[in-house]
């Protein structure tokens, strides 16, 4: 069996495993799903592609990877408070939802310089993200402070980068924009500017 056609059961199986998780959320229109989406509708279009055409380019096939093992990380960090926290009861959560989107993002952003780790502090970051996860397990749902300080720590590490910092949330809606994929929510946003 050649190598990619194990990522793509991998994704099956993902799928199984999550499919009525994120439908649950697609039918609430949670944001949590609409963050989701732009990476979930670009895995499926290119795994229908490789079911119906057959092999597939090294891009899609990198960009399927990346993408299946980002679904991977956020459905971990997302069922810890989804089914633990909250059991799985989606209108409690949903009352978390914009919480609970500002660790996805964390976690985006502390992944995706994991580069530059020895030369940005982090510390403002790692605070902001306590006091998250505590508000979220005290059930306070205060999003405008934890917006507030979110933006002033991400700020502060963008001035210490040398580059415009794109999300990968960012990219994948680029991504579905070229395939031709559709959405419903097109959150482009640069850090910085807003989150």
């Amino acid at each position: 069996m050649h190598p990619f056609e194990l990522i793509l059961k991998d994704f099956v199986n993902w799928k199984m495993d999550n499919i009525e998780v994120l439908e649950t959320f697609k039918e609430h229109g949670s944001m949590i799903y609409d963050r989701l989406e732009p990476v979930y509708a670009v895995l499926d279009y290119i795994y229908q592609k490789a079911v119906h055409h057959g092999s597939l380019n090294e891009d899609l096939q990198t960009i399927f990877q990346v993408g299946l093992n980002y679904l991977h990380g956020q459905f971990e960090v997302i069922r810890i408070y989804y089914e633990n926290l909250f059991e799985g009861n989606c209108y409690d959560f949903e009352n978390y939802a914009v919480l609970v989107g500002y660790l996805m993002f964390i976690s985006d952003f502390r992944a995706d310089l994991e580069d530059y780790e020895d030369s940005i502090d982090f510390e403002a970051l790692n605070d902001v993200e306590t006091t998250i996860e505590d508000m979220i397990a005290q059930r306070e749902n205060n999003y405008v402070y934890a917006g507030e300080i979110l933006n002033e720590a991400t700020q502060d590490i963008v001035e210490q980068l040398d580059f415009e910092y794109v999300s990968i949330i960012d990219i994948f809606v680029e991504i579905a924009h070229n395939l031709g994929v559709a959405i419903h929510n097109e959150p482009m946003s640069i850090i910085g500017k807003d989150i």
